[in-house]
């Protein structure tokens, strides 16, 4: 009997299958758990770092193998899943450290400035001339930001007299992120085009990253998807990298995925 896969009422085969992976995008990533597959052999587990992980304990148990079973029959997971879904999750979050661990400190270095973050205040109209009206209540009459981002800001802003984040630098546009490195809090800022609308900004507080244990964790996770990227990108330019034989003709390599 052909193995298939029942989904509520849909029942795929193998063909259905190969081309819901084409279909709905899939087939990249199903690459890349291949490209894993050839790797990870090469990535030994000791006893030791399994019962650590598995319990958070760093107690080894007098027999490993019965440790096993009876970790699995408290999950409720068979020794098959174990071996190919848990320790397989093991191996990938080790082969991380292995090729990347050396390389966080230069990598945050590197992005530092966009890990940073910035709490700023902000009111964004579409009007040019009102916004250099409200600038020039700001900056000539003190008018109170606050209120007046809740009486005119065109977005979510308004609703917090103005405030927005922390956020990182990375996720603000050039044009903003360009004055905020450069400037100081308090400081009131000109409008600025940001597409099709006008900021008027006001930096209140800069937090400055760290290499804490949540972006050591996040540097190496942005290593290794680059790293697989890229060995993805080359199976597929390989002649005859990725096929789909049998259905989809038109399905080749680059044009699949």
């Amino acid at each position: 009997m052909e193995a298939c896969l029942k989904i509520g009422n849909h029942l795929l085969t193998g063909e259905q299958l190969v081309s819901s992976l084409v279909r709905y995008k899939l087939l990249e990533s199903l690459i890349g758990h291949v490209v894993l597959d050839d790797v990870l052999p090469h990535v030994r587990l000791t006893q030791e770092e399994v019962v650590r992980a598995l319990t958070g304990s760093a107690q080894m148990p007098e027999d490993f193998d019965q440790f096993l079973v009876q970790w699995c029959e408290s999950k409720g997971v068979s020794p098959v899943y174990v071996k190919t879904v848990v320790l397989r999750d093991l191996q990938v979050r080790k082969l991380k450290r292995l090729l990347f661990a050396d390389r966080i400190e230069a990598e945050f270095l590197r992005r530092k400035q966009d890990l940073d973050q910035v709490g700023f205040r902000r009111i964004k109209v579409t009007d040019l001339a009102l916004a250099e009206e409200l600038y020039f209540q700001i900056r000539d009459d003190g008018a109170d930001f606050a209120v007046l981002a809740q009486q005119h800001s065109q977005d979510f802003e308004r609703h917090t007299g103005g405030l927005v984040g922390p956020v990182r630098f990375s996720t603000l546009p050039n044009e903003i992120a360009s004055l905020f490195r450069s400037g100081q809090p308090g400081e009131v800022y000109s409008p600025v085009q940001v597409q099709s609308s006008f900021w008027i900004v006001r930096p209140e507080q800069f937090i400055f990253a760290r290499l804490n244990d949540s972006v050591r964790t996040e540097l190496i996770e942005h290593l290794f998807m680059e790293w697989l990227q890229s060995q993805i990108q080359s199976v597929k330019s390989q002649p005859n990298g990725v096929q789909v034989q049998g259905i989809l003709p038109s399905a080749t390599t680059k044009g699949a995925v």
